[in-house]
């Protein structure tokens, strides 16, 4: 079986992290395999949350996979919540991603104009360089203008104007999510100097987790042979579907996404 690590933290509560993308990686037929960054008691979308951070233990446990002789046909980077971390992930990159490697970076910084709490300019640039060494970057929108050092997009134009900057860069592919239009929420696809836009219908506003779900897909997708065009399709499909069944009062909860986990098989 193909094998994925996956960088990010473990949340008690708010579907998003790895507990969307261990089972998501894991029904698409790969082995997903968390190198968590932090243990939190939900995610920091609700109003409070105790967080328990792993940046020393990091680097510990990659020690001992490599001990082990680990090897990886995909890596995904999310979260962190101090800049050791950042330079922790780094080297693990360096020292497991072989050629055939595909690196995901999921720069988990900001939404809604705002960075989340806790993160910093010095953790901005450093996942701007983990960017630009990865195969497909998924920023929303307020991580790409933060990543091209632009203002904030808001229409197509502003999404490629971006997104053309950060290829200038050395960024291979990009996958900008969430512009929003007339009842339409769309994500742009920057692949081999094309550039396609996959929408769904805008169901219910924000929910926690979105943004981790659909790296999740494409990472699942990719590792399995498809392109990332046709992995971006599958995981709005099925976010869509999962957003339309989904019914919480408080959207910090996430999505229903585990009644259509067998759609990925």
């Amino acid at each position: 079986m193909k094998k994925c690590a996956i960088i990010n933290d473990l949340s008690g509560f708010g579907k998003c992290s790895l507990t969307v993308a261990l089972p998501i990686i894991s029904v698409m037929g790969a082995e997903a395999h968390p190198l968590p960054t932090a243990v939190l008691s939900n995610q920091t979308g609700y109003d409070s949350y105790k967080a328990y951070s792993l940046s020393d233990e990091m680097s510990l446990f990659a020690d001992e996979w490599k001990k082990l002789g680990c090897s990886f046909d995909a890596i995904l980077v999310g979260y962190f919540n101090d800049i050791r971390q950042l330079y922790t992930a780094q080297h693990f990159i360096k020292e497991f991603k072989r050629d055939n490697t595909i690196l995901i970076v999921d720069p988990v910084m900001a939404d809604n104009g705002s960075l989340y709490d806790g993160f910093t300019k010095e953790m901005c640039d450093k996942m701007k360089s983990l960017c630009l060494n990865a195969d497909v970057i998924t920023p929303n929108l307020s991580e790409l203008a933060i990543l091209a050092e632009e203002k904030p997009c808001n229409t197509v134009d502003d999404v490629i104007s971006c997104g053309n900057k950060l290829l200038s860069l050395g960024v291979k592919s990009i996958v900008a999510t969430g512009l929003k239009k007339d009842g339409i929420i769309s994500n742009i696809v920057f692949e081999n100097g094309e550039v396609n836009i996959v929408s769904a219908n805008e169901v219910g506003g924000y929910y926690s987790g979105t943004g981790d779900i659909l790296a999740s897909v494409i990472t699942g997708g990719m590792v399995r042979g498809m392109t990332l065009l046709e992995s971006v399709r599958l995981a709005t499909e099925f976010i869509e579907k999962a957003v339309t069944a989904t019914e919480v009062e408080n959207h910090n909860e996430g999505i229903y996404f585990e009644r259509y986990l067998g759609d990925l098989i």
